[in-house]
């Protein structure tokens, strides 16, 4: 949950998809996790909740917890983020499949695995829905065999390109614990070659392209300022008439809380 605004002993609270009553104690934070205040919900309507400031003072940039019973639960409380945005860096495992028409007609199907590395922002929108921006080296790279000899005279073809990659995903957490954030997303990717290979692809028409982008990830918070992200995405190419490819990339990395 997270503060929208403090008027002078009260405290209006987007709870994010948590549940509270009324009565129930709530603690804030400063960026490095000290005890500020003390707080009690007065009301609770909408995914929204107005709570009164019974010890310390607020303001609108410290963290908000609920206040636990022992050692052990409040040590696994304190993994909440202390703020809504954050960047890192992931790199990716990516499974390629490409269908190229090198005549116009025949199709030959390829694959193959490549590496991707990027860094990402992500900021909180509203409630459960949140942006991450990825952006960095992505690569596809996919072989195969050819019936004829068909790729600039050979029967094994094989397509290399390195773009610098760019992906927007707006993600949608459906499901949240101490620790972990489960999430849906999709989005669009926006690629600009900078290094291209084939001999079953006329190179010099490779300069852009785009994909669709539909994801599944979880975050999981090592504390309140680190956790580590992991991101399945599935990428579609636009079909035309020389080529279609898709995706399949597993990323993974290192998350930090501003």
């Amino acid at each position: 949950m997270r503060t929208l605004s403090v008027k002078k002993d009260r405290v209006l609270l987007d709870l994010e998809g948590e549940s509270v009553q009324a009565g129930e104690k709530l603690g804030a934070r400063d960026g490095d996790g000290k005890a500020r205040a003390l707080l009690e919900i007065k009301q609770v309507k909408n995914n929204r909740a107005v709570a009164a400031i019974l010890k310390g003072s607020m303001s609108p940039d410290f963290s908000i917890e609920k206040l636990s019973r022992g050692a052990k639960s409040s040590q696994t409380a304190s993994r909440a983020p202390k703020s809504q945005s954050a960047w890192g860096l992931t790199a990716g495992y990516a499974m390629n499949t490409m269908t190229v028409k090198p005549t116009g007609t025949s199709s030959i199907s390829l694959s193959g695995n490549s590496f991707n590395l990027s860094g990402f922002y992500q900021m909180q929108l509203d409630g459960n829905i949140s942006a991450r921006i990825l952006g960095g080296y992505e690569s596809l790279q996919a072989s195969g065999t050819s019936s004829a000899a068909s790729c600039t005279g050979s029967s094994d073809c094989k397509v290399e390109i390195g773009y610098l990659g760019v992906e927007a995903l707006v993600r949608y957490t459906f499901l949240k614990t101490k620790t972990m954030e489960f999430n849906a997303a999709a989005g669009l990717g926006f690629l600009f070659a900078m290094n291209k290979s084939s001999n079953v692809l006329d190179t010099s028409k490779i300069s852009t392209n785009q994909t669709i982008v539909v994801s599944a990830g979880m975050d999981y918070h090592l504390n309140r300022n680190n956790f580590i992200p992991v991101q399945l995405d599935y990428a579609m190419y636009p079909d035309n008439n020389t080529s279609s490819a898709k995706q399949i990339i597993l990323r993974a990395g290192y998350g930090f809380n501003f």
